[in-house]
């Protein structure tokens, strides 16, 4: 059995142009059919469809009247885009959410199980996501969440 999630991380660039070459796995696993969606930190978060799909199902079972579900549906859906890939195998990167993530020339691609995100590696190494000491209090943290404790 193929293991599905977006695993690993990934040096890349953008051209000039904005597009980038996405790695061959994730690419098997994102389909011809994409979001592109400016992630919660300064970041893209790309999303298979079927993926998108499924959060936009939690976003529509919101309260229908409610301001504060109506201020979150313009933030995510303002926020996002279609993607598509050039006859290149690469993806262009509007520059509003080029701008929005920050991202220069370098970037990181890293996977978070049910997408991946598309970081500047300035950015991307200011957060120490690949540091022993932090990943160790998030599990610390994480496994105390998931056995039903409180922090």
């Amino acid at each position: 059995m193929a293991l599905k999630g977006f695993l690993g991380q990934y040096d890349v660039t953008v051209d000039d142009k904005g597009r980038v070459r996405i790695p061959a796995k994730y690419k098997s696993q994102l389909g011809e059919e994409f979001i592109i969606s400016c992630g919660s930190n300064a970041c893209l978060a790309i999303y298979p469809m079927e993926k998108w799909d499924k959060l936009t199902e939690q976003v529509e079972a919101l309260p229908e009247f409610d301001e504060q579900t109506a201020e979150f549906k313009r933030s995510i859906y303002t926020n996002a885009t279609w993607g598509d890939f050039d006859s290149a195998g690469r993806v262009l990167i509007p520059i509003r959410y080029r701008e929005y993530a920050g991202l220069k020339k370098e970037l990181v691609i890293s996977g978070v199980g049910d997408h991946f995100e598309i970081w500047d590696a300035e950015n991307w190494a200011t957060g120490e996501y690949n540091s022993l000491a932090k990943r160790r209090d998030l599990q610390k943290d994480i496994a105390l969440k998931m056995s039903g404790g409180n922090k």
